[in-house]
């Protein structure tokens, strides 16, 4: 009977430490990564044109608007749209919608087809917060008037073809709270230029 009980004893200790140290093994594993805050991606597009009035364009982007001068000796340059994402590290932030302003159609039956992506977005700091995104593409289905025709009642219609027109960038790095030129594109069907300005900064 002792014998029995010891054995038990024996059993029931066995088992505790064999708990004991499957729980501190499973604390003891590799510490979670750090929460990174958020961050506010803001992408502007502004458009260069041979328009005799200069547009305005936010304090903000008055330095930059210096260095595209020097490189596009456009007599205007207005901003065309701003566009606002929120997304913590290595996030992705996707943005689709319809436009009437880049490469409008004849007619505003003919809208553009407007989407961009920052994708991967992380952090890292060396003294000066840097941002890297994999990757950045901004992207466009803009309609082409290829031909027009009257219906029977004598009004005008047009057939229309629709094209991609856009850029992708694998791998883009800029610093916070800093507009960067990423890319431009050319407007269908005018002597004008796209800008996509670039900015990102931490969360409020």
């Amino acid at each position: 009977m002792k014998r029995t009980t010891l054995f038990l004893q024996a059993i029931v200790v066995a088992v505790t430490l064999l708990l004991i140290v499957t729980g501190a093994s499973a604390q003891i594993g590799p510490p979670r990564p750090p929460i990174e805050p958020s961050v506010e991606a803001v992408l502007q597009v502004i458009i260069g044109s041979n328009d005799s009035a200069d547009g305005n364009l936010p304090a903000g982007l008055r330095v930059l608007t210096g260095q595209l001068r020097a490189n596009f000796p456009f007599p205007n340059y207005r901003l065309d749209s701003t566009y606002v994402g929120r997304l913590g590290g290595s996030g992705t932030f996707e943005y689709k919608s319809i436009s009437n302003t880049i490469g409008s159609g004849p007619d505003s039956d003919t809208p553009t087809f407007l989407e961009w992506t920052l994708g991967n977005l992380r952090t890292s700091s060396d003294g000066k917060t840097i941002y890297q995104a994999e990757p950045f593409r901004f992207g466009a289905r803009v309609p082409v008037r290829i031909s027009s025709f009257k219906d029977e009642g004598g009004k005008v219609l047009s057939n229309v073809n629709y094209e991609a027109v856009g850029l992708t960038v694998n791998r883009v790095s800029l610093a916070a709270n800093t507009p960067t030129l990423i890319g431009t594109i050319s407007l269908p069907k005018t002597a004008g230029t796209l800008f996509l300005v670039l900015t990102v900064r931490p969360a409020e």
